[in-house]
């Protein structure tokens, strides 16, 4: 056998298996003085992201923006009438938007948000490409696509504690999913607007 049919008879290489071990994030909100500032957590305890008020829009339009750990902006996000729209980086352009949000439905112990991501789906569509439900004020939100379960939040729940901080909470997210889109998308469902 020669070198070139030896090469050729080879097997291909085999593709890396996407991770099949959830990923959990804690999230921690800063105390006063924070302005609201999230700051995330890996499971080794180093920080992963953070959240803070968005450079050229400040508070006063809610506009938030998702941080890795050394400061550079991964998602920069903005609402108006209590529909947000996220984009890439520091942008606020149209052509660089990852996500527009419609809120459903809302009360005091329950919201139901969907979330369209272009191209695929827009708002004008019936369908949205994701569903965020839960409670804001409890942390709680289960992040849904098509029929299956994407990422959850829950504050951290310890036996014989019966008050538990809604400053500390816990984000989950499955296996096959995009850390960032989720993060940006529990950042501005969690927003009390």
């Amino acid at each position: 056998m020669d070198r070139t049919n030896a090469a050729a008879a080879a097997p291909p290489p085999v593709p890396m298996a996407a991770p099949v071990v959830p990923v959990d994030l804690t999230v921690v909100k800063k105390l006063l003085g924070g302005g609201g500032d999230l700051a995330v957590h890996d499971a080794s305890g180093g920080l992963a992201f953070r959240v803070t008020a968005a450079d050229g829009c400040g508070r006063r339009c809610g506009g938030r923006a998702l941080l890795d750990a050394s400061g550079g902006t991964l998602v920069t996000a903005r609402s108006s009438e209590g529909a947000w729209q996220a984009f890439k980086g520091i942008s606020w352009e149209q052509k660089d938007i990852i996500f527009s949000t419609k809120v459903m439905c809302a009360s005091s112990d329950r919201k139901e948000v969907h979330v369209f991501v272009p191209p695929r789906s827009t708002s004008e569509e019936q369908k949205p490409s994701y569903i965020l439900v839960g409670n804001p004020s409890r942390r709680a939100c289960t992040i849904i696509r098509g029929n299956s379960i994407v990422a959850q939040t829950n504050l951290p729940y310890k036996l014989n504690k019966a008050v538990y901080s809604r400053r500390k909470f816990r984000v989950t997210i499955y296996p096959g999913n995009d850390n960032i889109l989720i993060m940006a998308m529990v950042m501005t469902f969690l927003v009390q607007k």
